[in-house]
């Protein structure tokens, strides 16, 4: 049973690692997340191909947690980690966002002061 989990883990994981970088080469994905996204993939491959390894004999010796504890463990760390760095993109992204808006809202407002000063000049020059 074991070994069939490990091969879909293991398969599941490859085509993460394809898409990924299909997601790089169409320029739909940008290097800085794809590197989270190929770590993610790696990681797991490598947890596929010796789960007994990694879940029975380092992490076990490393934090005294058992196999469904570890991987429960490894899990949630893991989609925890990726929540705060989207969080923090997220909170970039608003930051810029917000300059932006004030920075069109300053040009646009001295736009109209320069077509009404502009208008003004036509109008008395006539």
């Amino acid at each position: 049973m074991l070994i069939k989990i490990q091969i879909i883990i293991g398969g599941l994981s490859m085509i993460l690692l394809l898409v990924t970088l299909e997601l790089i080469r169409r320029k739909r994905l940008r290097e800085e997340y794809a590197i989270l996204w190929l770590f993610t993939g790696a990681v797991i491959l490598l947890f596929s191909l010796w789960p007994e390894f990694f879940l029975s004999q380092f992490f076990v010796k490393l934090t005294g947690i058992f196999y469904l504890s570890a991987v429960v463990l490894i899990a949630f760390s893991f989609l925890l980690l990726i929540v705060l760095h989207f969080s923090v993109v997220i909170s970039k992204l608003t930051s810029q966002n917000k300059e932006l808006a004030q920075r069109y809202a300053l040009m646009e407002l001295e736009l109209r002061e320069f077509r009404s000063h502009h208008n003004l000049s036509q109008n008395h020059s006539n």
